[in-house]
């Protein structure tokens, strides 16, 4: 029998979570914002033309995995793809990302509840998904990157 690690259950519950949630929610692009409510997002690895982008963005520990503060839903375009997300305030943020590679609105999981479409989330998620602590960046003007998984 084979026995996981606490730490590592704990992280892929953490990550199940964040992706379910982002796969819920019906996501549409934020209406008229000012530019100050709005950043760039560019992700990587992207699969070009595939499905769509699913983002939410959250403004704490308390927050994050719940009650984003924004969302967004927009078409794959290029390996390389950025977009405005608005509706963001504060210094900070984490962000959590999937491609809906089938447009079906749910982040696709193996039998075992692993993902089985790219994520990424920004700052440096591991190996165990995607956390405040680990996803958490300064907004300074500069682009968020957010590099998905393969």
């Amino acid at each position: 029998m084979t026995r996981s690690h606490p730490k590592r259950r704990t992280h892929d519950l953490a990550l199940s979570t964040v992706l379910a949630l982002l796969g819920s929610l019906a996501m549409a692009p934020a209406d008229a914002q000012t530019a100050a409510d709005c950043i760039t997002i560019e992700v990587q690895n992207v699969r070009p033309k595939q499905g769509h982008l699913m983002a939410a963005a959250y403004d704490s520990a308390e927050t994050y995995g719940k009650t984003p503060m924004a969302v967004a839903r927009v078409p794959a375009g290029d390996a390389t793809t950025r977009f405005e997300l608005c509706g963001v305030r504060g210094d900070s943020l984490a962000i959590a990302l999937f491609q809906d590679l089938d447009s079906d609105g749910v982040l696709g999981k193996n039998l075992l509840g692993m993902p089985t479409e790219p994520w990424g989330s920004s700052g440096s998620p591991g190996a165990f998904g995607p956390s405040w602590e680990t996803g958490k960046v300064r907004l300074d003007g500069a682009a968020v990157v957010i590099k998905l998984s393969l």
